[in-house]
């Protein structure tokens, strides 16, 4: 007669019990490394001089150390003479002073990197790729593009976006839309739908307001409408 403790009937059990924890304690890591996988990486601050600052999901505002790293849900504002560059893979962002910067979360594919200026000025260096994969969206302008250089100049009244090298696709809420050249400026204003290109002309940048140390935005960037 089988003894109570080597009973074939309760011998596997343990193993059983062992094998059932293993795959149950599997599932979640292996999840969690498909949701990393398709996580866009974090920019990276390359150099922050002067007045720079950061908060994430509406938290508190941070000092922006070179360094630092910033993913997304976050905002970055510069104060007057200030200089922030991130960067991530080959593309490249240079904030300058008097500037209001958001990374809103990615989306569902992470395929688009898209970022909101809401105020000051800003140049985008960005790696080429066969798609369009980079968008970013001001109050009156949004820009996409495939790769290239151009930079974008925000105040409260107007938008432009200036391309210095390849090509940029411009459109506006209203539905206008238009390919700008290297040394073109495409502008588009308040209150009107529609949008002008014109020689860039090298025009100085406005002045920085120093009475206003920390830019913010009194309006809400106007995203929605944009053509596809």
């Amino acid at each position: 007669m089988l003894s109570k403790q080597n009973s074939p009937s309760r011998r596997p059990r343990p193993l059983l019990a062992l094998l059932v924890l293993l795959l149950l304690a599997s599932v979640p890591k292996h999840l969690r490394a498909q949701e990393m996988a398709a996580m866009p990486s974090p920019w990276i601050v390359v150099e922050s001089r002067g007045p720079a600052e950061v908060r994430h999901d509406r938290g508190e505002w941070q000092p922006l150390m070179s360094g630092a790293v910033v993913a997304a849900s976050s905002e970055i504002r510069t104060g007057p003479a200030a200089e922030v560059l991130l960067q991530r893979g080959g593309d490249r962002v240079r904030l300058r002073g008097q500037s209001y910067l958001e990374l809103p979360k990615a989306d569902a594919d992470g395929a688009l990197t898209r970022l909101v200026q809401w105020l000051g000025q800003a140049v985008f260096e960005v790696d080429h790729r066969p798609d369009p994969h980079f968008e970013v969206d001001t109050p009156y302008l949004a820009a996409i593009v495939k790769g290239t250089a151009f930079a974008v100049d925000v105040t409260h009244d107007a938008s432009a976006v200036t391309v210095t090298e390849g090509v940029v696709a411009v459109a506006t809420p209203g539905g206008a839309s238009i390919v700008v050249v290297a040394g073109m400026t495409a502008r588009g204003y308040a209150g009107l739908s529609g949008v002008t290109l014109e020689s860039s002309g090298g025009a100085d940048a406005p002045p920085a307001d120093a009475a206003h140390p920390w830019p913010e935005p009194t309006f809400q960037p106007i995203t929605q409408g944009f053509p596809q």
